[in-house]
């Protein structure tokens, strides 16, 4: 049966279900800029938690960055949600003065259906970041600031991480929604980032395990090796889990992984400035790597095989960029060569790839092959 529009100009299917607003391409880079202000103030602020030992009050310039970039994405969405009801009301031939689009949009939560597809979700995360940010405000006036790896393990800003990560990905699922796009910077350009800003949100909850900023291969400490292998074994299931996700859905355009690694390893040097030699390097040459064996090797759900050589490739490939690193760069900023013995440092990227090689069979199962029948 043919689909129909209600007396609003919300399309109905046949089922009598409303049909939601579809997003465009281009409100999803407009949610991409606008979303570079809030993770920025993220990052920002990440840095004034690890750098300004007498920060204490909620109130600072980081904080106004931080808060400020989510008031301007929740402006923009809630400006295209009215934008949306506005437009079924010009469809339907009612009134379009501000009162009217406002009863308009209340009724029968019409406002509800206005959201674009795929950014409920960014609705739902914007409504818990306000939540959390109110309570995050109380638990420093109450509890004081918290620095270094408290801060990322405060119930609050985990909240806020939760709101942060439910909005970013806005981009993603609306162009998950749609067919036909093309491999080209253009057309996946709000996916691409946007994973790239999911992925660099769970490397800032997860920087006291960072390998790029904490270089356990050049200490002497005892646990310095088993602690640097978990955080490797950690930091591979985050970075294979985003690359694998976003290569099921698409064939994606070269310079991809260069550029989401890349910028990750930029970004995380808000914690440790000091890192720039190790985490910049390693981060755009493993990025490009991966490129270069995603191109060779053309990856794809038909083919189970190549997608299983790609996710045990890639950090393989990226720690032993990692450790080559850290022999050209130990010596000359940390003033200390490679301290891991051999199984340790030849050890690491082969079990890396071994974590990517595991989260294939994840995201990309074994076919059941159906029992013969006697």
């Amino acid at each position: 049966m043919a689909s129909k529009s209600d007396s609003l100009g919300f399309s109905q299917g046949a089922s009598g279900i409303v049909v939601r607003t579809a997003s465009s391409l281009r409100f999803d880079w407009i949610m991409v800029i606008v979303s570079v202000w809030w993770l920025g103030g993220l990052f920002i602020d990440g840095w004034a938690h690890s750098n300004i030992p007498q920060l204490e009050t909620f109130f600072t310039p980081w904080h106004a960055v931080f808060y400020s970039g989510y008031l301007v994405v929740a402006f923009t969405l809630l400006t295209q949600v009215f934008l949306n009801v506005r437009q079924s009301t010009l469809t339907s031939g009612q009134s379009t003065s501000f009162g009217s689009l406002l009863s308009t949009a209340l009724k029968d939560q019409n406002w509800l259906r206005a959201i674009p597809k795929g950014y409920d979700l960014t609705l739902l995360g914007l409504v818990v970041f306000g939540i959390c940010g109110i309570g995050d405000m109380t638990w420093h006036i109450f509890l004081g600031i918290e620095r270094s790896t408290e801060a990322l393990l405060s119930p609050t800003h985990l909240g806020l991480a939760l709101g942060i990560a439910l909005a970013l990905t806005g981009p993603l699922r609306a162009a998950w929604r749609r067919s036909g796009a093309t491999p080209s910077w253009r057309q996946l350009g709000p996916v691409i980032f946007s994973l790239t800003f999911t992925f660099s949100l769970l490397t800032f909850f997860t920087s006291y395990a960072s390998p790029l900023i904490s270089p356990w291969p050049l200490l002497t400490v005892t646990r310095s090796a088993t602690d640097g292998i978990t955080a490797i074994l950690l930091n591979t299931a985050i970075m294979m889990g985003c690359v694998l996700l976003i290569m099921r859905r698409w064939r994606l355009p070269f310079g991809t992984f260069a550029f989401m690694l890349g910028l990750n390893g930029v970004l995380m040097l808000a914690f440790h400035p000091h890192a720039a030699l190790i985490a910049v390097p390693t981060a755009l040459l493993g990025g490009l790597a991966a490129d270069l064996v995603y191109r060779f090797l053309q990856p794809s759900s038909d083919q189970p095989e190549r997608v299983r050589l790609f996710a045990f490739l890639v950090p393989l490939m990226f720690y032993i960029l990692y450790f080559i690193d850290l022999s050209i760069v130990g010596p000359i900023t940390y003033e200390s060569g490679i301290q891991w013995s051999a199984p340790f440092w030849a050890g690491a990227p082969v079990i890396a790839g071994f974590v990517g090689l595991l989260l294939s069979f994840v995201l990309l199962p074994p076919q059941a092959v159906p029992e013969e029948e006697e």
